[in-house]
């Protein structure tokens, strides 16, 4: 995991910058800063406005006096996007748009209840 995470923060960064790079060679430096300022504001936007929607579901759920797992995934979702959307480079604003999408993140919260509900039973079969 510490490999993964290392060639993350690694790779990732240089990756970003040959895609800015490409980009301003094709269609020029003020086109790509634009572009970059305009998904940050856009991003920005965005997640308040499904930020507050996450938190108006959350309510809901309480008053019914439901637990608001949906609502609590989405949030924390939502904080992994506002990073991504706010540091400046296409691919990390791909990544951050992607989990504005509520079935992408969806899709993502079973994967990671998947991963850990293997990880304990890997853990509870390790103690026995």
């Amino acid at each position: 995991m510490l490999l993964i995470l290392a060639a993350l923060f690694i790779i990732g960064p240089i990756a970003e910058i040959y895609v800015l790079l490409t980009a301003a060679d094709a269609f020029g430096i003020l086109p790509v800063i634009l572009a970059c300022l305009g998904t940050a504001f856009l991003g920005g936007f965005l997640i308040r406005l499904q930020g507050l929607q996450a938190l108006n579901a959350a309510r809901a759920d309480l008053e019914t006096g439901r637990l608001p797992v949906d609502s609590a995934v989405d949030g924390a979702l939502l904080v992994v996007a506002a990073p991504l959307l706010m540091t400046p480079g296409f691919i990390t604003d791909s990544a951050g748009f992607l989990l504005l999408i509520p079935p992408v993140r969806r899709l993502l919260a079973r994967m990671a209840l998947k991963a850990i509900r293997s990880h304990i039973v890997r853990r509870e079969d390790m103690m026995r």
